[in-house]
């Protein structure tokens, strides 16, 4: 739902570094400390992405910018910046796999953007990477709106912000989920002056050939991988809840064209009949889905398909907020939820792979703080904080390896192990315990407004870079 308002001793030397390379442990773009020296994470217990319990009193080694050894035994390590974790737990970065950082912090509806600058949006792009880090975020995916441009200056250390997976623009049929033109623009301009276009964060694309060249655009913008919006949305005007916005063959030719870029087609849908003509036409990747039948809960789990659930969005808390108090979408709301009810049980039942989605976008940056922290302590609330944990560090992780060989990050994330990006936060507490050590927030539309980043979070490493630490404070 679119939201509208934002073991043992060792010595490391630079042969066995260099040996890690040679195993394929090969480095991505973007600055490591620049003193160059092994950083040694002491008194630590370790959440390690995947694990239900912390692995106690423990060490972990980063050199340059991958986690080299995470061990209970002392580590002594030449010439290396200790830093002690005071009891305190190292876990990996969140990942947040559905932002849209070009549509939140700017403007409040469709129409504005259309009247949007370019270096406004860009502008509003970069804060909202910032805003995302000093929150914790080491990984974002961007699920329309974007191409390469932005990660390219946040890897070279222009911009402070996340690892960025971009879709490029989300395509979308004529009256689609993606279709954001006003009247005059569909009538008369068809496009030609439809800014979301211009500026390539929503193509219109009707019939197979207009899918593949819109596929073939994004690649061009440096797209990781494609979304196509495959059936009707809450917060759109154009297109009902039901509706079905491609049929199987276009999206097969999504498909195609990104199988013959090494990656992956990942579709918003809501709806049985529309998630699963996705799921034929070979899609690895589901956006929202909440309205779904037991039957294809168990499919997705089956086929190891990713589903980017944002579980607040299923909150009835929704019906009292005037933005969805609109005629055009109040009904498509009250269907939503009524149609979501049990999909909380499905996912306990069978288990698919969820990965966290908060999905703010028409929002001020304010609001999408307070909308992170709710999606945080929702998730926990219906499904328990280690499912939460899992979903926003190793399972994101994984979802972003779909990428194949156009995977600008190819080694492992959302993982503390051997071998994967040392993207690295410490946090006061346990979450696993207490979600609150990371903001979650039982508040969201009521919540007080609060700055960027929490004291409870008191480092933040990414790709071996500290941008924060208050350890000694």
């Amino acid at each position: 739902m679119s939201l509208q308002f934002h073991p043992s001793t060792l010595f490391r030397s630079a042969a066995a570094t260099s040996a890690l390379v040679l195993a394929g442990l090969t480095a991505a773009p973007g600055a490591a400390q620049d003193e160059g020296f092994p950083i040694l994470f002491t008194n630590v217990h370790v959440f390690d992405g995947v694990s239900e319990e912390r692995i106690e009193n423990a060490n972990v080694l980063v050199t340059g910018n991958l986690i080299i050894e995470v061990s209970t035994e002392p580590l002594a390590v030449a010439n290396a910046q200790i830093i002690d974790g005071g009891g305190r737990t190292l876990m990996p970065g969140l990942i947040d796999s559905h932002v849209h950082l070009y549509a939140t912090g700017l403007v409040q509806s469709f129409a504005g953007l259309q009247a949007a600058k370019w270096d406004q949006i860009g502008a509003t792009a970069a804060e909202n990477a910032r805003d995302y880090l000093y929150d914790g975020y080491t990984t974002v995916r961007d699920t329309g709106g974007m191409g390469s441009g932005l990660r390219e200056l946040i890897d070279s250390g222009i911009v402070d912000g996340p690892r960025i997976y971009a879709s490029g623009a989300a395509i979308g049929p004529t009256s689609g989920h993606g279709d954001w033109r006003n009247p005059e623009q569909r009538t008369y301009n068809m496009g030609s002056d439809d800014v979301a276009n211009t500026l390539n964060l929503s193509y219109i694309a009707d019939g197979p050939d207009e899918i593949r060249k819109a596929s073939r655009l994004n690649f061009a913008h440096g797209a990781s991988f494609l979304k196509l919006m495959a059936g009707g949305g809450v917060s759109s005007e154009l297109d009902p809840l039901w509706s079905v916005a491609y049929s199987t063959d276009e999206i097969e030719a999504a498909v195609e064209a990104a199988s013959f870029f090494d990656t992956y087609v990942t579709v918003h849908a809501y709806t049985d009949e529309t998630v699963s003509m996705a799921l034929d036409a070979g899609v690895k990747s589901l956006e929202h889905a909440q309205m779904i039948s037991e039957e294809t809960v168990k499919r997705i789990a089956d086929e190891g398909i990713f589903w980017a659930l944002n579980v607040a969005g299923m909150d009835p808390a929704l019906l009292d907020h005037p933005n969805f108090s609109m005629p055009t979408v109040k009904p498509k709301l009250e269907e939503y939820l009524t149609g979501s009810e049990n999909v909380v049980s499905y996912i306990k039942k069978y288990k698919p792979k969820i990965v966290h989605n908060v999905d703010t976008v028409l929002s001020t940056i304010g609001f999408g703080r307070a909308h992170r922290d709710f999606e945080k302590y929702y998730f926990a609330e219906l499904l328990g904080n280690h499912a939460f944990l899992v979903a926003a560090t190793s399972t994101g992780g994984e979802l972003a390896q779909l990428t194949g060989r156009r995977n600008p990050y190819p080694n492992k994330l959302g993982v503390i192990e051997t071998g994967a990006y040392a993207d690295i936060l410490i946090v006061d507490g346990n979450p696993l315990e207490d979600l609150s050590v990371l903001g979650a927030n039982p508040k969201w539309f009521d919540a007080a407004p609060r700055e960027r980043g929490f004291d409870t979070i008191r480092l933040i490493m990414k790709d071996g870079q500290i941008y924060k630490n208050t350890l000694e404070n």
